[in-house]
């Protein structure tokens, strides 16, 4: 038994003694800058039974990971340098039961957390958004698992980088964990109304535009982008309602205003949308879209006249007669409210044209040929 007992006891001696060398060599080695040796040396160690308990093992380990995550050379070749030194770390610090190295671990966690949002700003701005997506999540990670908190601008470029990436259902997921904590609330939730769609995911995004305007009744983002979706599924009736609701709220908001006169104008109430354009302008006189479609208005109201007066019979002179006077009075409506819309965007061509169309039915040749040659020019 005696010899038994010195036999294990010697055999034991190697390993216990490798082991030491290993971490003692990682530590001198990170200490002079030999980062890629200290990784070497301190994977070996990982592969002693003994070393793999021991907290400065694994303390030393998120040090040198930590150091190849900024270096500049080394870190392109080692990608997992900072997943590596969060997992190192965590393990630190579940070993170190009386806590001896808690702020020594507690630095090294908020370098791989800050770290991790830098790297992955970098990657993103690479454009690489997997890999800047993984980053984020791992700076989340630290934040949460360690200081017991959100971190707001890790999960909000996460869902950033995954949208990006093509992956709508993560970035939902994660833009609506930002939303959870305030964050970029109410415009976070046109995001993502948004995005879902854009990908024909309708109910999904009406759903989320009503859990947001519960919260946001007067934003007017969440207003247009169910507006839309409405409009795009022909689902007018709905959209009306939506918007009355909203003008009574808003009642000064030209963009709600305009909105329900565009959509009383789809459903042929041509009065009532009339009365929404120009109320929208008493609001912005300087309102593009009410000026257009106020003036689009009055032309086809022009244009039905004028078509009206083609089908009248020769011999009905007088109400030709009468039906082309109404509709030089319609074009002449719309001719300043045209002009208008013009001086606000020169470059708009739909403006142009209708101009041009105008300037050729009032018989105004000059300002007529100004317009053909901004046309021509296009």
């Amino acid at each position: 038994m005696k010899k038994s007992i010195t036999l294990l006891a010697i055999a034991a001696l190697p390993v216990m003694v490798a082991a030491q060398p290993d971490v003692v060599s990682a530590y001198n080695s990170n200490e002079r800058g030999e980062y890629e040796k200290a990784a070497e040396y301190i994977e070996k160690a990982l592969t002693n039974d003994k070393a793999v308990t021991k907290e400065k093992t694994w303390r030393y380990r998120g040090m040198i990971y930590n150091n190849i995550a900024v270096n500049e050379e080394l870190a392109p070749r080692y990608p997992d340098a900072l997943p590596k030194a969060y997992e190192s770390i965590k393990k630190a610090m579940e070993l170190d039961a009386r806590g001896s190295y808690e702020n020594e671990n507690i630095v090294s966690m908020k370098f791989v957390m800050l770290q991790s949002l830098n790297t992955g700003i970098l990657k993103y701005n690479d454009q690489a958004y997997k890999e800047a997506a993984d980053l984020f999540e791992l700076s989340n990670s630290v934040s949460t698992s360690v200081f017991d908190s959100t971190f707001v601008l890790a999960v909000y470029n996460a869902g950033l980088s995954y949208e990006k990436s093509g992956n709508l259902d993560k970035a939902i997921s994660y833009y609506t964990a930002a939303a959870e904590t305030g964050y970029l609330v109410p415009d976070i939730y046109v995001i993502m109304v948004n995005l879902l769609s854009n990908a024909d995911r309708t109910q999904e995004a009406l759903d989320m535009a009503k859990m947001a305007r519960e919260k946001h009744p007067r934003n007017r983002g969440l207003i247009l982008e169910e507006l839309n979706i409405y409009l795009r599924e022909g689902r007018l009736e709905e959209a009306l309602s939506n918007l009355e609701i909203a003008v009574e709220e808003d009642p000064s908001n030209e963009i709600l205003v305009f909105s329900k006169g565009s959509v009383l104008d789809n459903l042929g109430k041509s009065d009532e949308a009339r009365e929404a354009y120009e109320k929208a302008l008493e609001i912005n006189p300087d309102f593009y879209d009410a000026l257009y479609n106020l003036g689009a208005m009055y032309f086809n109201k022009g244009a039905e006249k004028i078509n009206a007066a083609n089908e009248v019979p020769p011999k009905q002179q007088k109400l030709y007669d009468q039906l082309r006077a109404e509709a030089t009075e319609w074009f002449a409506k719309a001719q300043p409210i045209f002009e208008r819309a013009h001086e606000i965007k020169p470059e708009d061509l739909s403006t142009v044209r209708s101009l041009r169309d105008i300037y050729a039915r009032t018989g105004n040749d000059d300002k007529f040929l100004e317009m053909s040659k901004k046309i021509e020019g296009e």
